[in-house]
């Protein structure tokens, strides 16, 4: 049987069918649910499907190279040019912990900043966003490229899904970039500028043993 070309572009939420978003998340979640149980060598019902969690699965950076020490999807960068910038450097996943990112949403709510520079950008909506595109490679090769910038086309909703998941297995080392984009004239103020915050969240799912963080 031939097989397909492999879907893994990013479609904002406004460009996919009704039920859709549903669709990818529970083929997702069963496929994972499959894989894990036959390489764990456990039946289903001994396993938890949750959320995926910034800190305790994906060990992203809170600002620059340094940790986050609590659970919150914004990344911060010090940088002032455009280039990739690692938010989580060469982490490694849990043992018996499946990972599956297939989305990511803007939750940027608007929330006014100490700096001037950056108020002023955080009150424009069209300036909000300092990332263009979100890489996630797995094991040494990169498995997705997500321009995001297609979600700025709609002023609300904004969010994206991939038709396939990008699945991060027990024990494999990982690293989550972002683009930062060159220089926007906005007004009076030139992007990028250092400290800007990219309040993207992953979306995604854990699959592991039941006991391991949740014992549903």
């Amino acid at each position: 049987m031939p097989v397909g070309p492999a879907l893994t572009q990013l479609i904002p939420i406004q460009e996919l069918a009704p039920g859709a978003v549903a669709a990818i998340r529970n083929q997702v979640i069963n496929a994972l649910v499959a894989q894990v149980s036959r390489e764990l060598g456990l039946p289903p019902e001994q396993l938890v499907v949750r959320d995926v969690r910034p800190l305790g699965d994906l060990q992203l950076y809170g600002a620059g190279t340094t940790d986050v020490t609590s659970e919150r999807w914004g990344f911060v960068d010090t940088g002032t040019s455009p280039a990739y910038v690692a938010i989580n450097g060469v982490k490694t996943m849990g043992d018996q912990r499946y990972v599956a990112l297939f989305g990511v949403r803007d939750r940027h709510s608007g929330a006014a900043s100490g700096s001037a520079t950056l108020a002023v950008l955080n009150s424009l909506a069209e300036a909000k966003q300092c990332v263009s595109l979100i890489k996630i490679n797995v094991g040494g090769g990169d498995k997705a490229i997500w321009d995001i910038s297609s979600m700025y086309t709609y002023r609300d909703a904004k969010a994206g899904f991939s038709p396939s998941a990008v699945i991060i297995p027990q024990n494999a080392t990982f690293v989550i970039s972002y683009y930062k984009m060159g220089s926007i004239e906005v007004g009076a103020v030139t992007a990028p500028v250092s400290g800007e915050i990219a309040w993207l969240q992953l979306v995604g799912v854990v699959v592991e043993p039941r006991g391991k963080v949740i014992s549903p």
